[in-house]
């Protein structure tokens, strides 16, 4: 996610994931599928080349010389039913013209206007084992029936439970963690408890808002990014998501299991280090860089 406004070199040419469009379009021109689809963050839209070019100019452009019919628009995930607040731009290229190019909402978060209303968190993963930090497996057994709808779709043809590890917290983490309330985050502690410098004992000064903020269990969870490992404290536990209520979240079925370590180090120090061979995406990457299935369900049901 080279553009997103979370990324600090979103206007940073040498970032190679912000020329990847230009890998979609020559697929697009070696397989000249009907209908192609491309995803990526809303600031996309303000993004430009080093020539001063509009990126989204060129995409449409590129794909219109290719004969496809070219609409793009912003969507919300919490409109197609996914308990997770994610807005997200979307282009459709297609060999014949869309009346109706992108799906109506299905959900809204109050259910009203005769739509469904959209799942919070707590609606998501309630289900899953309450594990504790340095607790769960790769594989666990239900230890409780599913308690909504959203649940019941999720573990419809799974019979076990994947990627719900909880990650290793030092013990003054799983403190800093017991005094936050829904909504506060590492910059809402108490001066103790705040991270220490790196390599040091002493009180870092920097302090991000949006690190292990406390969701709320009645509402749709924040966008859960590549990094959401280091991004969301669980509403009554005093840990991180697992990577399966991170896959809950994005609306993952439960029998789609993630392959590779749960996270993995800093690619920086492994390029520092000699060891890009280690260079991968660990079970968080994929499931933050993942498009909703439930979104993408219907924008390809739409067309």
């Amino acid at each position: 996610q080279g553009f997103s406004i979370a990324n600090k070199k979103n206007g940073d040419h040498k970032d190679p994931r912000n020329s990847l469009f230009e890998e979609f379009l020559r697929i697009g021109r070696i397989l000249s599928p009907m209908v192609m689809i491309m995803e990526n963050v809303p600031n996309i839209i303000k993004a430009k080349t080093k020539d001063g070019i509009f990126v989204v100019d060129i995409i449409k452009e590129e794909l219109s010389s290719l004969g496809y019919h070219v609409y793009h628009n912003i969507l919300e995930s919490t409109d197609f039913g996914v308990p997770q607040i994610r807005k997200r731009l979307f282009i459709i290229a297609s060999r014949k013209e869309l009346k109706n190019p992108f799906p109506k909402p299905t959900h809204n978060i109050t259910g009203s206007d005769g739509l469904k209303k959209t799942p919070t968190l707590w609606d998501a993963i309630s289900d899953l084992p309450q594990i504790n930090a340095r607790e769960g497996s790769e594989e666990m057994d239900y230890d409780k029936q599913a308690l909504t709808d959203y649940q019941k779709q999720l573990r419809e043809n799974s019979h076990k439970i994947s990627n719900h590890k909880a990650m290793n917290h030092s013990k003054r983490l799983v403190e800093r963690f017991s005094s936050m309330t829904w909504g506060q985050s590492t910059s809402d502690v108490p001066e103790h408890l705040k991270p220490y410098k790196r390599n040091s004992k002493e009180i870092s000064e920097k302090v991000y808002d949006q690190n292990n903020r406390r969701m709320h269990p009645n509402k749709p969870c924040h966008t859960i990014a590549a990094s959401f490992y280091a991004n969301f404290v669980h509403p009554y536990l005093n840990r991180n998501f697992t990577a399966r209520e991170g896959a809950r979240i994005q609306s993952f079925p439960d029998w789609y299991v993630f392959k590779g370590k749960p996270t993995v180090v800093s690619h920086k120090l492994l390029q520092r280090e000699g060891r890009e061979d280690e260079k991968y995406l660990c079970q968080y990457n994929q499931i933050g860089n993942a498009v909703p299935p439930l979104m993408a369900k219907e924008i390809a049901l739409n067309i």
